[in-house]
């Protein structure tokens, strides 16, 4: 019966005998069971009993080791339970047993078996990866696991993490200490480092572990991987483990480079389209000053009757409605392509808000409408924006409230202060409001809800531009209305303490009262910076203001009126700035005549550049400079 039940042993891959001389170190194994464990049957043996036991697991080989001693000491008998990890780093559940034997010298030596109990304890024994139920169900949606023992720096992968490299089980020949080093080796170079931050970020800060990297896959190919993970301590606080999944999210990867891809494309067709919107634009707004030129001077002709000159001034407002939506095109174009970036500095909102009023009074008086600003105590606030684009949103927004509103109405503007150091710039009109339905159609280029078929002027871009321009500065723009009754629409932006050195500001000189007696030509590009120069010179009596509003007729009155200083914009109609300033610097009329710039960023060749947001003083100082240096020669600015 001996001999039937040691041959059963011997011939079973579940069963392995083994024999141990402490004195001598001889040792024997026998069984297929030990090439579970490496292929040598006496190093397996070494691994788990007689040796180093690198293959048992870290939390077993003390109380082992108090075995393996105790038995060397006294004698007896073992039979125990414990943890190892099998070749392909799996683990199982041995259970070891043996009895002391004596030589003839009366040494002794040790007889035992090994069997493997994975199967029987795996239902009461759910310690290590939480048990095999929980593995089942990871296996199920595909996700593998992994457990890093920081007591011995070892890395235990299961066979769910080998397969999504191409390893079968029992297919690759890592040990559960030689773990790492395998991954590592299927790991993107380049890759490394960020997982080796993470993991020790993890440890050491208890941040979250949750990291994508790359593996190479036995076929060739690259996977990408999700790597997450939870810190163990045991009950005074140092760190055992980190126990984890990793999951393929190799298709999500895919997806994700494909949208990126898709979106990359979508933004170059949009920069395509928006240098085609703007070389379109700048084509058209030539021809159109040419016919709004041609048609004003044909309005001069006094032979015309009264029905001529009507079909005239309908040519002149579709002109100008036209070149009014090239410019509107042209501002989308240049937002959508990144080329209208705004310019950030501290500003006071209220200085520019009654800016925008001055400019914007002789169309609410037209259309009969109250324009009330109301700075509520708020006139010396800070935030940060472009001046420029910010007035250009406020004439928007409050543009549409005065032309949208009814007869007699009113349009209030005022300041609140809003949660966490916000300022709110609020438009109130009385106008006919927005239908709740057609919310969600406000802010839509080129939709005008409606009033297209009115008799109201307009592109419907404005509060696209709008609200672009807002958000591209860090504020934020919304509204509310209520149909029948009005609108209100409004803008954010976060206050700030007052700049440093207009806290130390001294006084300026009132350079107005020091202007001599003068003739200023303003080329300007738009009607309302026109009327804006005009409106803050009108009490400078000394100084003569003449508008143009077109390149060629600017040229054509430098040369006839000999004015003492020209300002021009540098976005003039029909013809680049810097090639304007070459015409008149040679002509000999005009090329002795100082030339003010009216830009932000470009000079354009001119004697001095005026910021587009100039005040009557900045202005003066730039007219007395320009007056002083073509009479002596002296820069005394």
């Amino acid at each position: 019966m001996q001999a039937e039940y040691l041959q059963g042993l011997l011939l079973s891959a579940e069963r392995g005998i083994w024999e141990w001389h402490p004195a001598t170190g001889a040792q024997h194994a026998v069984g297929n069971f030990w090439l579970q464990f490496h292929k040598d049957p006496e190093l397996a043996l070494s691994n788990v009993w007689t040796g180093e036991l690198s293959q048992v697991h870290s939390e077993d080989r003390d109380a082992l080791l108090a075995v393996r001693h105790r038995l060397c000491e006294q004698g007896g008998q073992v039979d125990t339970t414990i943890r190892a990890y099998s070749v392909n780093g799996q683990p199982m559940w041995l259970r070891l047993w043996g009895r002391t034997y004596t030589d003839d010298r009366g040494e002794r030596f040790y007889l035992g078996g090994c069997t493997d109990y994975s199967e029987p304890l795996a239902a009461r024994y759910l310690s290590y990866f939480s048990g095999e139920r929980f593995h089942y169900a990871l296996e199920a949606v595909g996700d593998g696991l992994w457990e890093w023992d920081l007591r011995v720096d070892e890395i235990v992968i299961d066979s769910i993490c080998w397969r999504m490299l191409g390893y079968t089980r029992g297919k690759h020949d890592t040990d559960a200490r030689a773990g790492l080093a395998r991954w590592k080796s299927h790991m993107l170079r380049e890759d490394y480092p960020a997982v080796r931050q993470a993991m020790d970020d993890h440890v050491r800060e208890e941040l979250p572990l949750d990291v994508e990297f790359r593996l190479k896959h036995r076929d060739g190919s690259v996977i990408w991987v999700r790597c997450r993970g939870k810190l163990q301590r045991d009950s005074a606080g140092r760190p055992l483990r980190v126990v984890g999944t990793l999951q393929d999210v190799t298709a999500r990867r895919k997806e994700q480079i494909r949208q990126e891809e898709e979106l990359q494309r979508l933004r170059a067709e949009s920069h395509e389209r928006s240098e085609l919107l703007s070389s379109l634009s700048h084509e058209l707004r030539t021809p159109l000053n040419a016919i709004l030129g041609y048609s004003r001077m044909v309005e001069m002709d006094r032979s015309l009757n009264p029905d001529q000159r009507q079909r005239l001034l309908e040519i002149r407002k579709a002109g100008q409605h036209l070149l009014h939506l090239v410019g509107d095109v042209l501002d989308l174009a240049r937002i959508d392509s990144n080329r209208l970036a705004p310019s950030i500095e501290p500003v006071q909102p209220a200085t520019l808000v009654r800016d925008c009023r001055q400019l914007l009074d002789p169309l609410a008086k037209t259309r009969k409408v109250s324009l009330i600003f109301e700075a509520l105590g708020w006139d010396g606030a800070f935030i940060l924006a472009d001046p420029t684009r910010f007035k250009q949103v406020v004439l928007n927004l409050v543009g549409n409230a005065i032309k949208y509103n009814r007869d007699n109405g009113r349009v209030v503007i005022n300041f609140a202060p809003q949660a966490e150091g916000w300022l709110r710039l609020s438009v109130l009109d009385t106008g006919q409001g927005i239908a709740k339905e057609r919310f969600n159609e406000v802010f839509e280029p080129f939709n005008r809800l409606g009033a297209e078929s009115s008799q109201i002027e307009g592109t419907g871009v404005g509060l696209a531009i709008a609200r672009q321009l807002t958000e591209a500065m860090g504020g934020r723009i919304g509204f509310d209305s209520e149909e029948g009754q009005g609108s209100v629409f409004w803008i954010e932006f976060r206050m700030i303490d007052a700049p440093e050195e207009v806290l130390q500001m001294a006084p300026r000189p009132d350079y107005s009262r020091m202007l001599p007696q003068c003739k200023v030509l303003y080329v300007a590009g738009r009607s309302s910076a026109a009327a804006y120069l005009k409106n803050i010179l009108s009490d400078v009596t000394q100084v003569e203001v003449n508008i143009v509003e077109d390149a060629m007729k600017g040229i054509f009155t430098a040369r006839t009126m000999s004015p003492d200083v020209i300002l021009f914009d540098g976005d003039i109609p029909g013809i680049a700035a810097a090639e304007f300033v070459a015409i008149l610097r040679s002509d000999n009329a005009a090329q002795r005549v100082p030339l003010i710039a009216v830009d932000d960023k470009h000079r354009h060749g001119a004697d001095v550049r005026l910021p587009t947001s100039f005040d009557l003083n900045l202005v003066a100082e730039k007219l007395r400079y320009c007056l002083h240096r073509a009479g002596s020669g002296q820069d005394d600015r």
